[in-house]
C-alpha cells in the first residue's frame, strides 16, 4: 500500500468519487436512478455506505458508488485489497453478479467490462471508469433489464465458474502437498510426509501413494526399536 499512501489514499478516493458521478450519471439521467456513495462498513451482516468526509484512512477500504432503482442495483467498487475497480450489478437485495457474468449469459462478453487491479493513480482511475461506463453504457439493455432466462444462465455460469476455482483450490493443494511431501521424504521426517499426504490419501498418484506406505512403514519401524 505504500505507492497509494504515497499518492494519498484521500486523493484516490476523491478522484475515483468524482469520477463515477460524472462517468455514470447516464444512470440518473437516462433511467432514473438514484446515485449514493461513500466508504463500505459491516454492522450485523449489513453493508452500511458512508459518505466520505475527512475521515483519514490508514486501513483497509471499500469505496462504493451505488446506483439504485426498485430492487436493481448497479455498484462500482474500489477498494485497497489489489487496489482493484469492480462493478457489479444486483437483481434483488441478495444476488450479486459481475457484469462480465451478465453478458458471457447474454453470449455478448465484452472484457471491457472486467475490473482491473493496481489502479494506484488518478489517471489510471480516470481510465478504468470511463471504461467501465461506456461499455456499461453500450450494453444498457441487457444489464439493466435482463430477461428472468437470462439470469438463470449467468447463475449458472457462476455456479460453474465457483466448481472450477474450488477444483483448481484443491488441485493446487494437492500438488503443493505432495511437493512438500516430496522434500520432507529426502530429509527422511516421515512423519511430516504422512501429516501432508494422508488428508489427500483418496486422490494422490501412484508415486505418492507409494511414498506414504513407506513413510508409514519407516514410522513404524522407528517406533518399534
Amino acid at each position: 500500500m505504500r505507492e497509494a499512501t504515497q499518492l494519498s489514499v484521500d486523493e484516490l478516493l476523491r478522484c475515483f468519487f468524482s469520477e463515477c458521478e460524472r462517468n455514470f450519471r447516464f444512470l440518473e439521467e437516462r433511467y432514473g436512478y438514484h446515485f449514493i456513495c461513500g466508504l463500505a462498513e459491516y454492522q450485523k451482516n449489513y453493508k452500511i455506505i458512508k459518505p466520505l468526509n475527512d475521515q483519514k484512512i490508514y486501513d483497509s477500504f471499500s469505496a462504493i458508488t451505488r446506483y439504485e432503482k426498485e430492487e436493481h442495483a448497479i455498484e462500482i467498487v474500489y477498494g485497497n485489497e489489489q487496489f482493484l475497480i469492480e462493478a457489479y450489478t444486483f437483481y434483488n437485495p441478495y444476488d450479486r453478479f459481475e457484469l462480465s457474468e451478465i453478458l458471457t449469459a447474454a453470449r455478448r462478453n465484452d472484457e471491457e467490462l472486467n475490473g482491473d487491479w493496481g489502479v494506484t493513480n488518478p489517471d489510471l482511475i480516470q481510465k478504468t471508469i470511463k471504461r467501465l461506463a461506456n461499455n456499461l453504457q453500450s450494453h444498457a439493455r441487457i444489464v439493466l433489464d435482463p430477461k428472468a432466462k437470462l439470469l438463470e444462465r449467468a447463475m449458472t455460469i457462476r455456479n460453474t465458474r465457483l466448481e472450477q476455482a474450488i477444483r483448481q483450490k484443491h488441485s493446487d493443494s494437492i500438488e503443493n502437498a505432495c511437493k512438500d511431501a516430496a522434500s520432507a521424504f529426502r530429509k527422511k521426517d516421515y512423519r511430516r510426509v504422512v501429516q501432508l499426504l494422508e488428508p489427500h490419501k483418496g486422490y494422490l498418484k501412484k508415486a505418492d501413494i507409494k511414498k506414504l506406505e513407506r513413510a508409514r512403514k519407516s514410522l513404524l519401524s522407528l517406533q518399534s526399536q
